[in-house]
């Protein structure tokens, strides 16, 4: 199946009836709201056309303007009729509005989980190619724009219609003739649609896409926020900002003035055909050949004639920012995990932890990054991983978590293939520890947890005390209960790094992966936490990629990735004998380490 395009300049597309079709699915559960509705829609609209046809009686019969006497008691009963008539109206009209509100709310709902589940099945490849911006847009503004053309745009199309068609069989039946003449510029109305038709659905798809731009780039400068600041770049932010936030303004302004231009022109054509029944009927009842009531009741409906008309071309606005807006979500729908569970897929028993790399080859799109990679890994073995940046260690990382298929070769676990299992029970008995680990806006105890959420809150606080950190969790405003902000800004970038260890101690995994995990942590405090690490290292398979070789020497195998390739691999003193690669590693560290202690020494020499 083709991976859906996300490109939003495509425009100028002509209305999808499949996109209508696989919207009314999250209609389907709602049925008798929906019915309800179209119920109390049906009865409003048929008691809102009654009192033209009951004012035309009164005129005719009960003031007497056809049969020249006048009767009292037709008048009354037509001005009973009349109040009753829009008493019945107005109570389905409410009916309606309040069973609307509840469906708009369920449907909302009910798009909104599934945009959300859908979006976080998919594998992170996804997450690679779409902005963080366009997929709040998505769910926020672009379920909204689907759920009005569901709800209430439904409603009305069908009230709309129900009233035309009701409108056209009364005329009809009241004066064939005149109904002809009334009907004369349904033509006119139908070529102004035509016309504004396919501009309408360009300029409310460009809405779209112009307002999610501005929330893409609000989203990357917030959540950037500290490399705006460290560079200063408020002020060119603001300026592409102004740049973006100009061209959303002016595509919402065209949109709106095509919606305006239309409306007038409608209310003019109304007007002529007014007139012009105005003109014939008043000829005819000069002539004798029509009552006064009729053309009373013509003049009634055809105001009400052109109300629908008017309303049926706000929907189609209203429809095409709708489908502009379904468009996008079923682009996000349609979209097929690349990494999934195969049918019949096993859950993976508990593992002692062998890894083994077969052949492997994985790129991204074109670009190769892991070439013909194989090694193999005993249970509770330390493997260090170095290399330069991009050589493929943090790619070997995720492809032992199955975050990626593999293009080649196979991986497996205590010699199982792990495109064998679910990915469920595969990544249960594995953690990860990121260099920029990511702590959720709850409690420190709650991230701690989040791996493990039957944890009870004695084993929380043990996990942390093997590690060393429970003092410093202890001494934060509410100890364990201290909420943390949005990008836990009131921790350090250590502190964070801190709690992630713990939160994968307590996980319990029999795989470990320390991706760059201790690059946060300042010397003294990685010095500190040495003999947790080691605790957290003990009986697991661990994965350590790291840039300081210092943190590394203890590991059981070195391999230092280049290229894509395996270049050497060994103990850390194998490998500084060896003089290779990692021996070169090594020297230019330490060489760094020392101009850093010189340059200490000198400047307090100053003093």
């Amino acid at each position: 199946m083709p991976r859906p395009v996300f490109e939003d300049e495509i425009l100028g597309k002509a209305f999808d009836s499949r996109l209508t079709r696989k919207s009314m699915v999250f209609l389907a559960p709602h049925k008798k709201k929906l019915l309800i509705a179209l119920f109390a829609t049906l009865v409003a609209t048929a008691t809102n056309l009654a009192p033209p046809y009951l004012a035309g009686v009164a005129i005719d019969y009960g003031v007497g303007a056809r049969t020249g006497k006048g009767d009292y008691h037709i008048l009354v009963q037509c001005a009973w009729a009349y109040i009753g008539a829009y008493i019945v109206y107005w109570i389905f009209q409410y009916v309606q509005v309040r069973i609307l509100s509840v469906l708009s709310q369920h449907v909302i709902f009910d798009i909104r989980h599934t945009l959300f589940a859908h979006i976080a099945s998919q594998s992170l490849d996804f997450f690679d190619k779409i902005a963080v911006g366009r997929l709040i847009s998505r769910i926020v503004g672009d379920v909204g724009s689907l759920n009005q053309f569901l709800t209430s745009g439904l409603i009305t199309l069908v009230n709309s219609i129900f009233t035309l068609v009701g409108i056209v069989f009364i005329m009809l039946r009241m004066n064939p003739k005149l109904t002809l003449v009334s009907m004369s510029l349904v033509p006119l109305v139908a070529l102004v649609s035509i016309v504004f038709r396919g501009k309408v659905r360009v300029a409310y798809k460009r809405v779209r896409i112009k307002a999610a731009t501005v929330t893409a780039h609000i989203a990357e400068n917030v959540v950037g926020v500290k490399a705006v600041k460290s560079f200063s770049r408020e002020k060119e932010n603001l300026r592409r900002f102004e740049k973006i936030n100009t061209e959303n303004r002016k595509a919402v302004m065209h949109a709106a003035a095509l919606s305006s231009l239309l409306h007038p022109i409608m209310i003019a054509i109304n007007i002529s055909a007014a007139a012009i029944i105005f003109l014939y009927g008043g000829r005819q009842i000069q002539a004798g050949t029509l009552s006064v009531g009729i053309v009373v009741a013509f003049i009634g409906y055809i105001d009400r004639f052109f109300q629908p008309i008017v309303q049926l071309s706000q929907l189609y606005h209203t429809m095409q920012g709708a489908m502009a807006g379904a468009e996008r979500i079923f682009e996000i729908l349609d979209a097929e995990p690349t990494v999934q569970d195969k049918p019949g897929a096993m859950d993976l028993p508990q593992i002692t932890g062998d890894v083994e790399f077969r052949n492997v080859t994985f790129g991204y799109n074109d670009a190769v990054i892991l070439k013909d990679i194989s090694f193999t890994v005993k249970a509770g073995e330390t493997i260090a991983m170095v290399g330069p940046t991009g050589a493929g260690k943090t790619t070997i990382a995720s492809l032992l978590g199955r975050q990626y298929d593999i293009q080649s070769g196979s991986i497996t676990i205590d010699g199982i293939d792990i495109r064998e299992v679910t990915m469920d029970s595969l990544r249960k008995q594995l953690a990860v520890v990121l260099q920029d680990s990511f702590l959720f806006p709850i409690s420190v105890k709650e991230n701690i947890r989040y791996g493990r959420l039957d944890a009870t809150d004695q084993e929380v606080e043990s996990a942390a005390k093997s590690l060393g950190v429970d003092e410093f969790i202890r001494n934060l405003t509410q100890g364990y209960k201290t909420q943390v902000q949005e990008g836990a800004s009131k921790l350090s970038t250590g502190q964070k790094q801190l709690v992630s260890f713990v939160r994968a101690l307590l996980a319990d995994p029999r795989i470990l992966i320390l991706d760059e995990a201790t690059s946060s942590i300042d010397t003294h405090t990685e010095i500190l936490i040495q003999d947790a690490l080691r605790n957290l290292l003990k009986g697991r398979t661990s994965f350590v990629i790291a840039h300081r070789l210092s943190t590394i020497s203890e590991a059981d195998r070195i391999m230092v990735i280049d290229d894509g390739q395996i270049a050497e691999s060994g103990t850390h003193a194998e490998l500084l004998e060896q003089g290779g690669i990692y021996r070169r590693l090594y020297d230019a560290q330490f060489r760094e380490l020392m101009n850093e202690d010189e340059v200490v020494v000198n400047r307090s020499s100053e003093f």
